[in-house]
């Protein structure tokens, strides 16, 4: 497991219990990109954001989540990544009821508390807000329902900070971690860059595709929009992934899987998409059992 980085308390937690047993927590992790798997597909099918109900989101993602052998054990973007899915479960909710509180509530209390896994994703809290106005249903009460949402982890870590006299040393620890951005002490080798550039050309093929597909409902239209933004955002809380980078680009595999899936559905002659597909899957497979460790290692 990767060592925590900036005030994460509840990902030191995880490491204290599981970093002395990789194994478990290659299971751990493995299991837990199973049910985002299982939970993201589902998500997709119920809101026609993949318009048949496919289990190539769940491969074409599953694939994407183990791009490298870093990535095959539990970190905090992956904990942090399952909260993204929680908070776009109660945000596409949310659509049709403007009025449900207790969703956005929700988005804002898991945006929290995913940040105390991986402190950048605390940005994340303006994707919520940026949703409202894709759904057109801002008003006062969404908004202090978003805010109270956010900050109820937070009163309830600074009382436990204040009851065990630490307050000021870890409240200090929070805007000297967002004084440095683009620090990445870990070096990205060539293979990262490979397979990143590979999946960026399928991402810009299938947004490509996917944007000149016949027109959407206004629903399905606005929904899809969501999970684009979350490429948005994925890019700029980058700048303060510092060790983390490596494992960063995962925030973005949920929205890359709808609009790959989504454009493969749609192809007549798929023997191409098919090929490309197979190249990625056994590249990622060969790079992970053979081609990192012989370069790295």
């Amino acid at each position: 497991m990767p060592v925590p980085e900036g005030p994460v308390p509840l990902y030191s937690l995880l490491y204290l219990i599981l970093g002395d047993f990789p194994l478990l927590a290659s299971i751990a992790g493995f299991f837990l990109v199973l049910i985002e798997t299982y939970w993201l597909t589902r998500i997709l099918s119920r809101h026609e954001l993949v318009l048949k109900n496919s289990s190539l989101s769940a491969l074409i993602f599953l694939v994407m989540m183990s791009f490298l052998p870093e990535q095959l054990t539990l970190n905090p973007i992956n904990v942090a990544l399952g909260f993204m899915i929680l908070i776009l479960y109660h945000l596409l909710i949310s659509y049709n009821r403007p009025e449900h509180l207790d969703r956005i509530f929700a988005a804002g209390f898991f945006t929290a508390i995913a940040s105390m896994f991986y402190l950048p994703f605390i940005f994340w809290f303006v994707f919520v807000i940026i949703s409202f106005l894709i759904f057109r249903a801002g008003n006062w009460r969404a908004w202090m329902a978003a805010v109270i949402g956010l900050m109820t982890p937070y009163l309830y870590l600074a009382v436990w900070y204040f009851w065990h006299n630490e307050f000021i040393e870890k409240a200090v620890e929070y805007p000297a971690f967002f004084n440095l951005v683009f620090v990445f002490p870990n070096p990205f080798h060539v293979d990262f860059f490979v397979i990143c550039g590979f999946i960026l050309l399928l991402a810009l093929w299938g947004i490509f595709m996917f944007r000149i597909s016949p027109e959407k409902t206004v629903e399905i239209r606005s929904k899809t929009n969501i999970l684009l933004w979350t490429l948005i955002f994925t890019l700029l809380s980058f700048v303060y992934s510092r060790s983390m980078a490596i494992f960063h680009p995962a925030l973005a595999m949920p929205a890359l899987a709808m609009v790959i899936t989504g454009t493969l559905i749609g192809l007549k002659k798929t023997r191409l998409a098919e090929t490309i597909l197979l190249i990625y899957f056994f590249g990622v497979l060969i790079n992970n059992l053979f081609i990192h460790n012989l370069l790295f290692h």
